[in-house]
């Protein structure tokens, strides 16, 4: 009972800081301007109000899927290190976090794993999730790991592209003709 009053709870305010923070890089965006830290830690805040549910429903198993145990620790641990190699690669090749973070618009950057992917850092982190409900076998947290992905993508789609485009210009299109959006493999 308390579980699923703790994740009813964290989930709430995840959806209401969600509605404050979105608005904020939309205006952010709308400036042409970068994250401020106060938003970048909100971002970072709201974000944990949803991981912090699929990890307690991983590990609790709230809404257990029947599969083999065994299967779903390995794959779980085999999705997740591979998901926290593409994060750190992708955080890497910025080589500062507050490039990383969206605080330093310096240049765009398009070498190393930018060349497979266009956000590395979201499939890494979809991964990771991904990782974690397969090992907890939870339904839940693979319902949650979907909503996630379904609003990075809407963020990626409908606020940052347009904004990166606004800001690097023709650079930034002919980045996107090389490089798939999320993962696959650089066009010439």
């Amino acid at each position: 009972m308390w579980l699923y009053i703790g994740l009813c709870t964290s989930l709430s305010i995840w959806m209401v800081l969600g509605i404050r923070v979105f608005s904020e890089i939309r205006k952010t965006y709308d400036r042409g301007e970068v994250f401020t830290d106060r938003l970048l830690n909100a971002w970072f805040v709201m974000w944990a109000f949803h991981h912090v549910p699929v990890i307690l429903s991983s590990v609790y198993g709230v809404w257990l899927i029947p599969c083999n145990r065994t299967f779903a620790l390995a794959g779980g641990l085999v999705v997740f290190v591979f998901g926290a190699v593409v994060l750190s690669a992708g955080m890497m090749e910025f080589r500062s976090l507050r490039r990383s973070c969206g605080q330093d618009i310096s240049g765009l950057v398009t070498t190393g794993i930018y060349r497979w992917s266009r956000n590395p850092q979201f499939v890494g982190w979809v991964l990771m999730l991904s990782g974690i409900s397969l090992a907890g076998r939870s339904g839940l947290a693979f319902v949650l790991t979907g909503v996630f992905t379904v609003v990075i993508h809407l963020y990626t789609t409908r606020m940052e592209e347009p904004y990166l485009e606004r800001l690097y210009g023709e650079e930034y299109r002919r980045y996107k003709l090389k490089s798939p959006r999320y993962i696959g493999v650089p066009r010439k």
